[in-house]
């Protein structure tokens, strides 16, 4: 299974939407079937902090799926407005199978720009 996003920062414009899809494959480079997964992600100021930026979960705001892209991330504006920005942080994504293995398929840095039009 590979996936190639480790250390890259996202960026989330406050009070707009963000979305980002994903697609994670095999070593075979076939789409990997998530519909049985959960997933998970959190954005926090720093590894050590104990409190989140967010919280998403497939219940929500992340879409698990059988065809590419397979992740999909999405947080409304009314969701973003209320994040505190300017703000730099971390992330990180989990996917968790239906037996319980967690694979961290994604993390980096985290960047809130300012929204100016409010």
């Amino acid at each position: 299974m590979s996936f190639d996003l480790v250390g890259n920062t996202i960026t989330i414009e406050q009070g707009s939407t963000f979305s980002l899809s994903l697609n994670w494959t095999n070593s075979a480079d076939e789409t990997i079937d998530l519909t049985s997964y959960s997933a998970r992600m959190k954005g926090r100021s720093d590894n050590e902090s104990s409190a989140e930026i967010f919280s998403l979960t497939d219940a929500s705001e992340i879409t698990l799926a059988a065809t590419d892209p397979n992740v999909i991330i999405t947080i409304p504006a009314t969701t973003t407005a209320t994040y505190e920005a300017p703000l730099l942080g971390v992330y990180d994504l989990e996917l968790v199978s239906d037996s319980g293995f967690v694979t961290k398929i994604l993390k980096g840095r985290l960047r809130i720009d300012r929204e100016v039009t409010r």
